[in-house]
Formats: C-alpha cells, structure tokens, sequence
C-alpha cells in the first residue's frame, strides 16, 4: 500500500470543542513539559489531543501467524508474580492474590524500574548508579551486573534467551547501551554502541539487535548491531518520526518510520524474508508495536503538523496493509495482551484538575525531586505533582469493540517517565497478567503511590498495596 494520502476513517465519537480541546492542550503539556524526566534527556513526550478528521472503515484483518513461545520458565522459582518498588523504595514481589510477599533487595539506597528475565528467574533492577540482578528469594544476594561513578544506568532490556542485559546509560557525549551477562560481574559489561536518543528491540535467537538512534534523517540510524561483534549493519532505512522500532514475534517483519525524499514520514511494515513493504503515510509522530500472535501491527500517530504521536489507534495487516480503526479516541499509549486478543489502551478524562497549571511554575524544582531519588519517599506523593486522571480502555482486536475498564490518578513515575516511552518499555516490561486476565497499574490512591489490579473481566480493581512501577513476571 503506497497511498499518499491520510487515513480517511469514518469519525465514531463526536468531536471536542476547539476552545475546550486548547485548554486541555495547554494543561497536559504544562504538565508533560514541568514533569518529564531529566534523565532522558534526549527525547521529548508531548501528550496533545488531535484535531478529529473524517473518517471511512476498511476491511477487517483476519488473525495470522502464531507468535513463538517464550523461554521455558524454571519451575524452581515462582511465576505469576508481580515485582514492583516499595514504599521504602526497595524491590518487592507478590502474588496478584496478595500473599507471599517478599521483599529482594536491602540497600541503602532506592531502586528503580524492575524487570523480571524470561524466564522468571531474576530481576533486574537499578539501584543508585547500580543495576543489580536479585533473585525471586530471601535468601539469595543482589549480583551487581553494572555500575559507574559517571555512566548512570535508566533503562533496561533483557535479551530474548536471558543470558543477556541491555542497559541503556547517560554519557557526556549521549547515551551508550552496555551489554552485561547475567551471570557475570559489574566488571564483565561491556559498550556495544552510543546514540543519543537510543531505542531497540532483540531479535528472536538474541544475536542482534534492530536499533534506532538519533531522531530521522540523515542524523539517524536504523540497523542491526551484532551483538558478539558489537559492530552495527548498515542502514536499513532513513528514519523517520518514530522512537522504538519492533520486530513482529515469528521475526518475520519489522516496523518502523522512515523517510521519503521529500521528507514526509512513512509506517513501514518490512517483510525481512522477501522485502516487500506496506507503507502507510502518518500525520505527526508514530508509536508502534506488533500483536505477540498476529502478523498485526497498532499504531498512533499525532496530527497533521505536530511531533506528538497521541492520536487515535490503528492496525494495519502486515501482509495486505489493510487498516481498520480501533479507537477513534486520542490514545496516549497501548499495550497488546499476551495472548494477542485484547489492547489495553490509555486515554485521557474530562478536564484536569486546575492544580495542574502549577506544574509549568515549578519544572526545576519537580525535575529535581524526580532525579534525586534518595530522599523522596516513594508512598506519600500525592503533594509532588498535581492531579491527573486517566482511562483504562479494553478493546477486542478482532471485533473492534471496546470497554472501559477504570480511570485512574497515575504516578509521578508512570506519567513522566513510563507514558512517554511506552512503545519501548512494552518491549521491556509487562503491565500484563501472564494470562491476558488483568492489569497492574500503579496509582494514586488516598495520597499514596498504590498497587492495584485491574481485572478485564469487570470485577473490582484488587489493592495489592503501597508501592510504584508495577510489572508482571512472564509466566
């Protein structure tokens, strides 16, 4: 498909008024813009409402080829659990039912982002200047995998067959994505490559790694780096308005944004067996991210003539380039469940409250207590940001129906670090029940950071406790 035209959908809401939709503009970004995190320097997340345009409906996509398994867990150690920071800021586990709780770490200082490997084994976290691996026991110690004085650790990723951790830091020249081995030491890490900003996703066999650094253009990268060699491939495409790019679960197709040579940014759906394309034109920035058992990849994508990517949610057929609307809803992020039948789509609610004009009169100050975390109190922090509220919706892939789930008060954490990032950290770290049942959110709740889940299949949202950055284990 080589259309140059926008998607022409037919509307299924009614639109907003242009005044009401300014001011709610204007309120999310002063928030977005006060509270982002500083230790992402490189990347910008602007949370704005697009300007609704008709629409038509086109053909449904047919369900395709099934997604591959994911390493078989051991079955010595738990699963179906939950990691998440504490309100002391240490690592935690639990059951969704709420019993065996245990804490996994006992620093001094607080951690941050915890991710379970693929086999339920470990968790990663980052701990200071510190990521540690910490094993789902009381009794087994924290294995520093990487640590610098200069270098701080913000992001990780762990390679498909768990031998591997990608841990993306801040350098004086950009950011440098370090390899680390999971039974190794914080000596063993080594720099596969710098860019600066820096996305990617693994290849199935955890070989390679598709990366994108740089914004588009000629100052950008999209290729593959080896990751025995550390050296990178050539480029794949001129990159376009996009941050993470996506490899679909059978490896047989990437998704990313590239540019033409009139530099209008195009959704590209690449068959890597036969390199054939479908190309969809999109309208601002574009956040992708494939089914785990389809050949289907959704999107959103901002306005015309805006950066942003929050706009109504699409799936394209990677095979025919059919694409149908799912939510014509401006989407602030997505996440596909893992059985591939359901998304989990985030949008915004009404009118904010008025304490959210606030933010853009104290950004340094909010910055500062969001990068300093050794003395923030990560359960009481309802007074550092002002309020927000947000949707939870459940939409059907196949059929297109949807259902709202919840609204919610998100995290200082969640809004500013987690949302803007989304399509990466859904690479990296699951909100998902390992039985496409429920999601964990982390939410306000009384004037505390609070871990609840969200069942799909209407029951009451479950309180699991005081704690941030939520995420459920594979299995």
């Amino acid at each position: 498909m080589d259309s140059y035209d926008f998607y022409q959908l037919e509307p299924e809401e009614p639109r907003r008024s242009r005044a009401k939709t300014a001011v709610y503009l204007g309120i999310v970004l002063l928030l977005i813009i006060g509270l982002l995190w500083s230790g992402i320097s490189g990347a910008v997340w602007l949370v704005d409402q697009m300007n609704t345009e008709a629409e038509t409906a086109v053909t449904a996509i047919p369900p395709l080829s099934t997604a591959a398994p994911l390493p078989t867990p051991n079955p010595a150690h738990a699963v179906n659990r939950i990691a998440f920071v504490n309100a002391g800021g240490q690592v935690e586990t639990i059951a969704p039912d709420g019993s065996d709780r245990r804490q996994i770490s006992d620093e001094s200082f607080p951690f941050q982002f915890p991710t379970w490997s693929p086999t339920d084994e470990y968790v990663a976290a980052i701990g200071g200047r510190t990521v540690y691996r910490l094993a789902d026991s009381l009794d087994v110690e924290a294995r520093p995998l990487y640590a610098s004085r200069s270098q701080n650790p913000f992001y990780l990723y762990w390679s498909p067959n768990g031998r591997f951790l990608t841990i993306l830091a801040n350098h004086p020249s950009g950011m440098g994505l370090h390899l680390a081995p999971v039974d190794g030491g914080e000596d063993d890490s080594r720099l596969l490559e710098m860019g600066s900003p820096f996305y990617w996703d693994w290849t199935a066999d955890s070989s390679q790694i598709l990366m994108h650094t740089g914004f588009s253009g000629d100052e950008a990268r999209l290729a593959l780096l080896d990751v025995e060699s550390g050296r990178g491939g050539p480029n794949a495409a001129l990159p376009g308005l996009f941050q993470a790019p996506d490899i679909s679960a059978n490896g047989r197709y990437w998704a990313y944004a590239e540019l033409d040579d009139n530099g209008l940014s195009w959704l590209v759906a690449a068959d890597a067996d036969t390199g054939a394309m479908q190309r969809q034109r999109h309208a601002g920035q574009v956040a992708l991210s494939w089914s785990p058992a389809a050949d289907q990849l959704a999107f959103i994508s901002g306005g015309e003539g805006r950066l942003d990517f929050a706009g109504p949610l699409r799936l394209m057929d990677a095979a025919t380039g059919e694409t149908r609307l799912l939510s014509q809803g401006t989407v602030l992020a997505f996440f596909w469940s893992p059985d591939g039948r359901y998304l989990a789509a985030i949008t915004g609610k009404g009118e904010l409250g008025n304490d959210v004009i606030a933010a853009g009169n104290t950004r340094d100050e909010r910055q500062s207590e969001v990068t300093s975390r050794s003395s923030r109190h990560l359960g009481k922090s309802a007074r550092q940001h002002p309020t927000i509220t947000l949707n939870l919706i459940l939409i059907d892939a196949a059929s297109g129906e949807s259902r709202h789930l919840t609204a919610f008060e998100p995290t200082l954490t969640f809004i500013t670090q987690f949302l803007p990032f989304f399509d990466q950290y859904a690479l990296s770290h699951r909100v998902w029940s390992p039985a496409s049942d429920a999601l964990v959110l982390p939410v306000q709740r009384d004037g505390e950071n609070t871990i609840v889940i969200i069942p799909i299949d209407g029951g009451s949202p479950r309180v699991l406790g005081a704690g941030d950055m939520p995420f459920w284990s594979q299995h």
